[in-house]
């Protein structure tokens, strides 16, 4: 006898076994789109939490260097700061001296961490800067001349009382010689100065040169704008855009200013006037010009009359009815051929003032320093 098994049954149970299978598989993309998306979502986490901990770090580095900026004398001590929108910094510093030329600079090493608003996350960056002031040797004396000085007019130099040593005053110092035959040139001490009495009690005067005058000296150095300011006299443009302040003349000097002014031409003071202060000294940079400082004017720190490498025309100072610089004059090129009149009087406390005041520290970032690990 034959049976006949009825077919809607076993077409059921092929139904059943695919509605499982169809489950079981929209089950799995749901599970594995569920991981994907879970993945991406903590993926997304990840990165903002780090871009937000790395700004945090780079706000840190940013407050050190500007903390760098008014406080040269920062230690490094840590820093920490809570951002707006909760992430959050620790700044430190690790200061250190290193030779440099003709000089010697504190380089900063910098570390900040960066912390996320959820704690989640934080990025350390490092980053090296160097502290240095624009006057990198502090001149010894009070004029300092590259190519000799030929006194054809008037000079009055008040020596500095140890500049050549301990109890060793120091006037003027060149690499060429000082004539001294000519015109009325007188170097004293401070207290003859002050006494009025320099011309009757000098160290040298016309006729006589003595040991406060140091000429011929073949440890002058070849480049004086790298000697005083660590700036090789090629990359002049270097230190004009460190300038506080850059000028056409010299008619908006006063006693207010301070800091490093780069002058482009000639320089005239009118009577009376004066520039800079002791505790808020000045250096003014002359370049390519003469200077003129009438009747009572005075300067206070350092005046330099630069001659760009590959110009040849003379110029010249000329400091009239007792005009004077507080500090130091100096000039890469010869002066007093042309009758000119300069009085220098060194000054401790300006040139003191020029190597702690704050407006003459400069900080760099120095390249490829900056690291992340």
């Amino acid at each position: 006898m034959i049976k006949v098994v009825a077919v809607h049954r076993c077409q059921g149970a092929m139904v059943l076994v695919s509605v499982v299978m169809l489950l079981m598989l929209v089950l799995m993309v749901t599970l594995y789109t569920g991981r994907v998306k879970t993945l991406q979502h903590k993926t997304l986490l990840n990165e903002q939490n780090y871009a937000l901990s790395f700004a945090a770090a780079e706000a840190g580095l940013m407050k050190a260097l500007g903390r760098l900026s008014e406080d040269s004398a920062w230690d490094g001590s840590q820093i920490d700061t809570i951002l707006p929108e909760n992430s959050s910094y620790a700044v430190t510093g690790i200061r250190q001296q290193v030779a440099r030329q003709s000089t010697t600079v504190t380089v900063v090493d910098l570390q900040s961490v960066g912390t996320s608003a959820d704690g989640l996350a934080t990025t350390t960056i490092r980053e090296s800067a160097l502290l240095y002031s624009v006057l990198a040797n502090p001149p010894d004396a009070p004029l300092i001349v590259a190519g000799g000085m030929a006194v054809g007019g008037n000079f009055e130099v008040t020596a500095n009382p140890n500049g050549g040593g301990t109890g060793v005053p120091l006037s003027i110092w060149t690499d060429q010689s000082v004539d001294m035959n000519n015109g009325s040139g007188t170097t004293c001490g401070l207290q003859e100065f002050n006494d009025g009495n320099c011309s009757t009690s000098p160290y040298s005067e016309k006729g006589i040169k003595n040991l406060d005058i140091v000429d011929d000296d073949p440890g002058f150095p070849d480049d004086l704008m790298e000697y005083l300011f660590n700036v090789p006299e090629a990359e002049w443009p270097q230190l004009r855009a460190e300038a506080d302040q850059t000028l056409a003349d010299c008619s908006a000097l006063n006693a207010a200013s301070f800091g490093l002014i780069w002058v482009d031409g000639d320089c005239t003071l009118n009577a009376g006037s004066v520039v800079g202060s002791t505790p808020a000294p000045v250096i003014v940079i002359v370049t390519d010009g003469d200077i003129n400082m009438n009747g009572g004017v005075e300067l206070f720190g350092i005046l330099f009359s630069f001659r760009k490498p590959g110009v040849v025309s003379d110029f010249e100072i000329d400091m009239a009815g007792g005009a004077r610089v507080n500090g130091t004059v100096a000039s890469n090129h010869p002066i007093g051929h042309a009758n000119g009149t300069y009085n220098a009087v060194y000054d401790a406390d300006v040139l003191e003032s020029i190597k702690q005041h704050d407006a003459f520290r400069r900080v760099g970032r120095i390249p490829g320093s900056w690291r992340d690990f």
